[in-house]
């Protein structure tokens, strides 16, 4: 029987949620092999064993999968942001598809149709118009990076392959001047320190820079005074578009990155992107998605997949900052968009009158499972855009209740989709397409747009 550290020659043969390939031991057991590929068989050192499964690591290819390919980052075998940068750009979109098929097969166990190819993303690099970064102690000075693959340990880097490039020269300038500043870093451990996060956002479209620093105590005067010195000063001069530079304030011991309350030291703490034929203003601490281009595309669809005349009532759950929203008004008559971050709530209020789309939105500001029980008008369409958890079974109970004829459903995470998608199927409806988007790409994360309708399955 395989034990923790022996090694092992085995036979990967599909793609796991996490981005590792799923194999067998000897016995049977299933065993997920990190840094494999679905067909390859490797060399793998058992790293857990546990009651149902085993893990493993892939110690060397012995027969490699014909798209692997040399990852583009120097550090991609260290840090747990990406885990799909060995595979060529193809094969990652067919993982992608598989891990949503995957999903419905295991979770949801109920009829659904053919899943087309996952849509392509038009930048594969340099994508990412945000990147929010953990700041821990690194041999005594502060240090951001992104985790470790299955820790808290930072690994520090000089670039990242999927960042904007403004975000990475930005990226590179904190980084610089952090040990200057004195202020030091958080520990999640013992709760001490100052300094938690770093994030950068960055309007493709418009060439906007936002920097921000989340911090878990207010900084005392002579440390607000270096860092205007030392950084603000340095990012004005180095980035013509540098519209904001804010602090924003997290005093909670939990992993939630940014708290409620935001200081603006330069501009007005915002940053706006285009996604045309609407812009969109959102702040430091506000849901936009991270990829400028495909995001675009995916609201497009969504916005048509559920079939309404523009007459229609549109419900819309977890609107965010309105980037769907503006799309959905475009598209329908009339838009109810419920959301519960105040601070995204005011930012919907603004770009909603920006494009000139006030008139058919009203926001309902508050959380989805309250709001829903004290609406009285009915819905053609019901969309949602969750969180990575998922839906709350209140949730999806209120949405049965308003009986809308379709029902759209955008998540990043196949597995709560799936589970949700069963509910709705077991509440009358039935699942007529899934469209999976890469708006990650290099990672296993994947976007999915479904349409649920009333109705009996036509396959």
């Amino acid at each position: 029987m395989a034990d923790r550290g022996d090694f092992m020659e085995l036979q990967a043969e599909r793609i796991s949620s996490d981005g590792s390939s799923v194999g067998r031991l000897s016995d049977g057991m299933t065993v997920f092999i990190a840094g494999a590929l679905p067909g390859e068989r490797v060399r793998a050192r058992i790293t857990a064993r546990k009651k149902s499964y085993a893990v493993a690591v892939a110690e060397e290819i012995l027969e490699a999968h014909p798209s692997r390919v040399t990852p583009p980052c120097p550090v991609y075998h260290r840090c747990g942001a990406c885990q799909l940068q060995h595979a060529s750009y193809p094969l990652q979109l067919e993982l992608k598809r598989a891990i949503l098929e995957d999903a419905f097969r295991r979770i949801c166990k109920r009829p659904f149709p053919e899943i087309p190819p996952c849509i392509p993303s038009p930048d594969q690099t340099g994508y990412r118009n945000k990147v929010s970064l953990p700041v821990r102690e690194a041999g005594g000075l502060p240090a951001m990076g992104y985790y470790a693959r299955g820790s808290h340990d930072i690994v520090p880097m000089k670039s990242c392959p999927v960042a904007a490039k403004l975000i990475d020269r930005a990226f590179a300038t904190v980084s610089a001047a952090l040990p200057a500043l004195g202020i030091p870093a958080y520990d999640e451990r013992s709760g001490k320190g100052v300094l938690r996060h770093a994030i950068f956002r960055h309007g493709i479209k418009t060439g906007e820079l936002l920097v921000s620093l989340v911090i878990a105590s207010p900084l005392k005067a002579r440390q607000k005074n270096r860092l205007e010195e030392q950084l603000v000063t340095r990012l004005k001069s180095g980035f013509p578009g540098l519209r904001s530079f804010t602090l924003n304030l997290n005093r909670s011991p939990g992993n939630v990155i940014t708290g409620l309350e935001t200081e603006t030291i330069l501009g007005d703490g915002l940053v706006e992107e285009e996604l045309s034929p609407f812009r969109f203003e959102c702040d430091t601490t506000s849901f936009f998605q991270v990829n400028t281009c495909q995001a675009r595309a995916m609201y497009d669809y969504a916005a048509r997949a559920g079939g309404v005349a523009e007459s229609a009532n549109v419900l819309e759950l977890y609107a965010g900052s309105g980037g769907l929203t503006a799309f959905l008004a475009g598209a329908a008559g009339r838009v109810t968009a419920v959301e519960e971050w105040p601070p995204a709530v005011s930012l919907m209020e603004s770009n909603m009158e920006r494009n000139g789309m006030k008139e058919r939105v009203t926001i309902a500001p508050g959380a989805v499972e309250k709001v829903i029980p004290d609406l009285e008008e009915s819905f053609d369409l019901v969309v949602l855009d969750p969180p990575r958890t998922g839906c709350t079974p209140d949730v999806l109970r209120g949405v049965l209740s308003l009986k809308p004829s379709t029902i759209v459903y955008v998540s990043c995470n196949p597995a709560t989709l799936a589970r949700d998608a069963a509910t709705l199927v077991d509440g009358g409806y039935s699942i007529e397409s899934l469209t999976c988007f890469d708006m990650f790409p290099q990672t296993v994360h994947v976007e999915t747009v479904a349409v649920l309708s009333i109705g009996h399955c036509r396959f």
